[in-house]
């Protein structure tokens, strides 16, 4: 039996003064061994991409240090790092996939690119209580930092079986406005939306952490990847009927 086929979105990466695309490898592992899937990583603008999504199972965006525009949502203009072809890539792929019925799944930045998509907006965050601890190295940047409380009836208390659980936290920025398509599934103590997932049905889980970096060890990681892996299956198989039907 063949494997689900994921699109990873892969993201702008100078290296010796040339661009490049490129994904961190735990995003790549955890697919392949905890969701059972194989991956394609796609990246740049791809304006053709929205209409080849019938070739994949799942869609994925994982997180980066660069932020979508403000201007993507109405914000105020300011400097930081950024990656425009990310941020399309984003706003064409995930409502689309949406449309699609495809698993979604969202990681930090991919959390905010699904909110942006949507109709959403962002914030910042004006201290520094979810921000990785630059001093420690960068397994243990990505150990649990503080505790969500789950949406009584959501889908994360659904599958996860408890009221609350301890995530790790890298992220200076937030969601602000709630997409009208998203509903809220996990918030921090401080009030900071940690999960949202989409109103329409199908497969569409987002989160503000990573838990991509453990998902092989952390149950609460491999819950998330497997139920993914889940629905990338039955996706598939549903392509395949639709396909020798056709």
């Amino acid at each position: 039996m063949s494997r689900p086929l994921i699109a990873l979105a892969a993201s702008a990466e100078p290296v010796d003064d040339v661009s490049h695309i490129a994904v961190r490898e735990v995003y790549v592992r955890a697919l392949e061994r905890v969701s059972g899937c194989a991956v394609a990583v796609v990246g740049g603008p791809a304006p053709y991409l929205a209409e080849l999504l019938g070739r994949f199972d799942g869609v994925v965006f994982g997180g980066h240090q660069t932020d979508v525009q403000p201007a993507r949502y109405g914000g105020a203009p300011r400097l930081a790092p950024a990656d425009p072809a990310r941020d399309e890539l984003a706003l064409r792929v995930l409502p689309a996939a949406l449309r699609a019925r495809l698993p979604v799944l969202g990681v930090c930045r991919g959390l905010q690119e699904l909110n942006v998509a949507l109709g959403g907006t962002l914030r910042d965050l004006p201290h520094d209580g979810h921000r990785e601890d630059l001093s420690q190295p960068r397994d243990r940047q990505y150990l649990p930092a503080h505790e969500v409380r789950l949406r009584e009836g959501g889908v994360l208390r659904r599958l996860l079986g408890t009221s609350a659980v301890s995530v790790n936290s890298l992220h200076h920025q937030a969601i602000d406005r709630v997409a009208p398509d998203l509903r809220v599934e996990a918030v921090s103590a401080d009030g900071v939306i940690e999960a949202v997932s989409a109103t329409t049905g199908s497969f569409c889980l987002a989160v503000q952490w990573h838990p991509e970096w453990y998902a092989g060890t952390d149950p609460v990681s491999a819950a998330l990847f497997r139920e993914f892996g889940v629905a990338a299956r039955l996706a598939a198989d549903r392509r395949s009927h639709l396909a020798a039907a056709g």
